[in-house]
């Protein structure tokens, strides 16, 4: 676990490596600009965004210590993208600081509408939800709405369930992203249910934390269960590969350039798109971009700029692709 004085500390090593100059990072640019779906914003100005951390994964005071410490602010994550080559990215909700509040998300992709795209919290089970959802489509130009949680005592995952059905044909109806991270136990059946919600809501694009978190162990499918694979037959459904699915790889002896070759020919490179995961993943950044864009260097350079910008660009639409046109 690590104590305050780490955390400081990395802090500390972020700000100098923002000192440095571009030419010290040429290792990690790709020829193609970045674009990073998966980005946590958030500030230590308690007093007008006040935390709600009762969700944080490793506790409350942890996540709150963290975020007084080394506040993810526009000014700290446009610098790490600066230096990783990153043009632009999604805002996602941090529900380990905010829980379902998103006004800090919003506020700040209102300031910087050309750099960050936001995708919020709410809960799929809440009748305010789809109203929130078409206000803030057209208020707010949400690209999309994360939904995220374990399993109830019945195996079953309730934002893929029938009671969040209202929030899905919202969501269908405005033309927004669902973004989807089943936690723990249960991913089999899991994938099982978004290939029925990806077949029920044609016009919702899913994208899959983490390519929906295959086993991370070496094997002919690489980790990715029937299930996983039935989902390449619904060209709605796209799969994020981020730092924390490297992470999980590397420690299961992975190797990262077979693993993306692999994915990449089941889904194909357009249905993939990449996350750094900074603000969460307590990791340099920036090494970890010259590790995801190195380990797609097996495909076609068309294949890897559809993979760091070209599909996230054509998915996350801020406000929406609204209804179908007949």
């Amino acid at each position: 676990m690590l104590d305050r004085r780490t955390l400081i500390g990395r802090a500390l090593g972020s700000a100098a490596a923002l000192a440095l100059p571009r030419a010290a990072f040429a290792a990690t640019e790709a020829p193609f600009p970045l674009y990073d779906t998966h980005a946590h914003f958030y500030t230590n100005d308690q007093a007008r965004y006040p935390f709600n951390a009762r969700g944080a994964r490793y506790g409350a005071e942890r996540m709150i210590a963290k975020a007084m410490a080394t506040p993810m602010t526009p000014e700290v994550i446009f610098g790490i993208w600066d230096l990783a080559g990153i043009t632009k990215g999604c805002g996602v909700q941090y529900n380990s600081t905010y829980a379902t509040d998103n006004r800090y998300l919003l506020d700040i992709s209102r300031r910087y509408p050309k750099k960050i795209v936001p995708v919020v919290i709410l809960s799929p089970l809440d009748p305010a939800t789809p109203a929130a959802l078409e206000k803030m489509a057209r208020e707010d130009r949400i690209s999309g709405v994360r939904f995220t949680g374990v399993a109830d005592a019945s195996g079953a995952f309730p934002f893929l369930g029938d009671a969040a059905a209202p929030a899905w044909a919202a969501a269908d109806r405005l033309g927004l992203v669902i973004v989807l991270m089943p936690i723990g136990k249960g991913t089999e059946g899991a994938m099982a249910r978004v290939a029925v919600l990806a077949a029920r809501y044609p016009n919702v694009k899913i994208v899959l934390d983490h390519v929906g978190f295959p086993k991370p162990v070496p094997s002919p499918t690489f980790g990715l269960s029937p299930e996983h694979l039935a989902l390449a037959g619904h060209k709605n459904v796209y799969y994020k590969y981020t730092t924390l699915l490297i992470e999980q790889l590397e420690e299961g002896k992975v190797p990262l350039d077979a693993f993306v070759e692999h994915v990449a020919g089941v889904y194909g490179a357009d249905h993939l798109v990449w996350g750094s995961d900074v603000g969460n993943s307590e990791v340099d950044v920036v090494d970890y971009v010259r590790r995801a864009v190195g380990s797609a260097r097996r495909l076609p350079v068309k294949q890897q700029r559809a993979m760091f910008f070209d599909t996230a660009e054509a998915v996350f639409i801020p406000g929406g692709r609204g209804p179908v046109r007949a």
